[in-house]
């Protein structure tokens, strides 16, 4: 009888709904189920985002049973790994029962006590590069713990949003991934944490246990099984955040490789060994499933200027008539809201030129150029600061769907480019699933993630873009300062 095909499952859990997907240890999809969460699960009241976390429950147990439904007889299951939104999280008693709604990321009501969070957290996370944020869980659980005192009476667990999905699974809430962690606080490189938390009023003993995303955590409970399908005593491996799962799917696994998501931003994750220290604050460092880090930024600009400027445009008949003009010669910059995060920290920075070009064909290809040299002044940024960025980039995102756009970038920055086959957050997800059978992150990267082909740089742009983006660079610092700015 012949051996049956082994293959690990990612559980991704988005704002509107669940992934997940089966992944055979050369890559292949063998199964998918998706679930959308029910409209009325998510509330909104001015600065408060929750959700019912009965419902993420839910839509992970019908994606989970859809995917079952599809599995080929020949395959079998060895393991699953869950990544979900950051920052999300709910508060729970000792059985898991959720005492308040699920928080979402996007909630803002803590903004009253963020800098004082900020501030407590500020001597163990600043070697990171992570500043505080009103979006992040700490500042809420802060928040929560001075307006609503009774609710801690009861409360066992603060539980992030993967965590309950692991605990679904497992009948265990107690412990979390360092990735999951950051924006409650954790020290990434100690796996701690930090005193601050108890000063501020949040009990530690409420926080769950600290480890690496890829951790064996436990095995899929009967009652879990017949919920969702997947065979009891299933491994369940601690999973992370949605954007180091996006990370881990796009097929960076090496020092020096660099993840590039284009989509209404520009958002970069590199592979490193060591913390990427960036004196302009910019950079901020995850913890990396293989015990190094994934020091990233994201850049104001990305694709949104193509939704702002051409709102009812056919996009394939304008990138086949961008196509012939390239390289242009104009110079633009396409920020469409106001200040600038990275490559460069420019608050006040407003975008130029577009409105200056009325062919629209033109307009749309210097726009597609103007990403392109942001995204090299990024590279050039990250080696800089003393990370070299190796000689392939891994690309991602909705701009990645463009063979014109990916040339010109490749023609751009003097870099290969690579699009994985299947990018989603649950096929990341499913390489953390597979790490502990296949030994380390990097080769569960190199055994489940397909590539498609290399994009190289079109030899006869290569020199006028590199006389292009110098006066690129030169135009934006000359705009820069007249807009009042160093």
């Amino acid at each position: 009888m012949a051996a049956r095909e082994r293959a690990v499952i990612g559980l991704d859990l988005g704002t509107s709904g669940a992934r997940a997907t089966a992944v055979t240890y050369d890559g292949r999809v063998v199964a998918e189920g998706t679930a959308r969460l029910a409209p009325e699960a998510t509330q909104v009241a001015g600065p408060r985002v929750e959700q019912d976390p009965v419902a993420w429950s839910a839509a992970a147990q019908a994606a989970l049973q859809a995917l079952v439904r599809q599995l080929p007889a020949a395959v079998e299951l060895a393991a699953l790994a869950v990544d979900a939104t950051s920052g999300t999280f709910v508060i729970t008693d000792r059985r898991g029962t959720p005492l308040t709604a699920g928080i979402l990321y996007s909630d803002q009501r803590a903004s009253d006590v963020t800098p004082e969070v900020a501030a407590a957290l500020d001597p163990t996370l600043a070697p990171y590069g992570i500043q505080m944020a009103s979006s992040f869980a700490l500042p809420k659980l802060v928040h929560l713990a001075r307006q609503q005192p009774a609710l801690f009476q009861p409360a066992h667990r603060i539980v992030h949003q993967t965590d309950y999905l692991v605990g679904m699974l497992t009948g265990c809430y107690d412990t979390t991934d360092i990735s999951t962690a950051l924006k409650t606080g954790a020290d990434p490189g100690r796996l701690t944490w930090p005193t601050g938390i108890e000063r501020l009023g949040i009990p530690t003993a409420m926080l769950p246990r600290l480890v690496l995303p890829g951790t064996p955590l436990g095995g899929v409970t009967p009652e879990a099984s017949a919920q969702t399908g997947i065979p009891a005593g299933l491994r369940v491996v601690a999973g992370c955040t949605d954007g180091t799962a996006g990370c881990l799917a796009s097929g960076a696994r090496a020092p020096g490789d660099l993840n590039v998501t284009l989509g209404t931003t520009l958002v970069f994750k590199a592979v490193a060994d060591q913390p990427l220290a960036d004196p302009q604050g910019a950079i901020y460092n995850h913890r990396h499933p293989a015990g190094g880090y994934l020091p990233g930024a994201a850049s104001s600009t990305g694709a949104e200027w193509i939704d702002v400027h051409f709102p009812a445009a056919d996009l394939a008949v304008l990138t086949r008539d961008a196509r012939s003009l390239l390289p242009t010669g104009h110079c633009v910059y396409p920020l469409v809201k106001v200040g600038e995060r990275f490559p460069f920290v420019a608050p006040q920075a407003r975008g130029f030129g577009l409105e200056e070009i009325a062919e629209p064909p033109l307009r749309f290809a210097a726009g597609l150029e103007a990403v392109a040299y942001l995204e090299r002044m990024a590279i050039e940024r990250f080696e800089q600061l003393g990370l070299p960025i190796n000689a392939t980039v891994y690309a991602t995102g909705g701009g990645a769907a463009s063979p014109t756009w990916l040339q010109i970038r490749a023609s751009v920055s003097g870099r290969a480019l690579r699009v994985p086959v299947h990018p989603g957050c649950s096929v990341g997800a499913a390489v953390l699933a597979a790490m502990p059978e296949l030994g380390s992150c990097q080769e569960a990267v190199a055994r489940l993630v397909q590539l498609g082909p290399t994009i190289e740089p079109v030899t006869a742009w290569c020199a006028p873009y590199d006389d292009a983006y110098d006066t690129f660079r030169h135009t934006l610092a000359r705009q820069l300062e007249a807009q009042g700015m160093p």
